[in-house]
């Protein structure tokens, strides 16, 4: 399950308004990258592990949400690109909870953090079909 925290998010750039499925687009490539980056890490097999994969996801996590903010969508769909992105920047805040308690060697707190973590993607996964995404709303 934890998993889910580390293949979380997604999208690129543009000055001007994209229409709905140039959006959906954009951030598509922007999450297939993310998900390509995110996927190469290896599983991890102990919270040391899981320590060192989220060390290595939040920054490119960082980077997606970078690119998917420069994107400007359409402006009726702009409340909930915000709700997205949002949920995604709630993804980043559990996984460096995640990352924190596995430093720290806490089992409990990691799994304490996940439902949370659950229902934060599985917004963002709604959100993002939503938009029109097919590779957004994919974990």
């Amino acid at each position: 399950m934890l998993a889910i925290v580390v293949l979380a998010g997604c999208g690129g750039g543009g000055a001007k308004r994209l229409s709905r499925t140039e959006y959906a687009s954009r951030a598509d490539a922007i999450c297939g990258k993310y998900n390509q980056q995110t996927k190469a890490l290896a599983n991890p097999a102990n919270l040391s592990d899981l320590a060192k994969v989220a060390d290595k996801t939040i920054p490119i996590l960082d980077s997606a949400l970078g690119d998917l903010r420069k994107l400007k969508p359409p402006t009726d769909e702009q409340a909930t690109v915000d709700q997205w992105l949002g949920q995604i920047e709630n993804l980043k805040g559990d996984l460096t909870e995640i990352r924190d308690k596995a430093k720290s060697n806490d089992m409990k707190g990691v799994q304490a953090v996940v439902p949370k973590a659950t229902q934060h993607n599985a917004r963002s996964n709604q959100l993002a079909s939503q938009l029109g995404m097919s590779v957004c709303n994919k974990d």
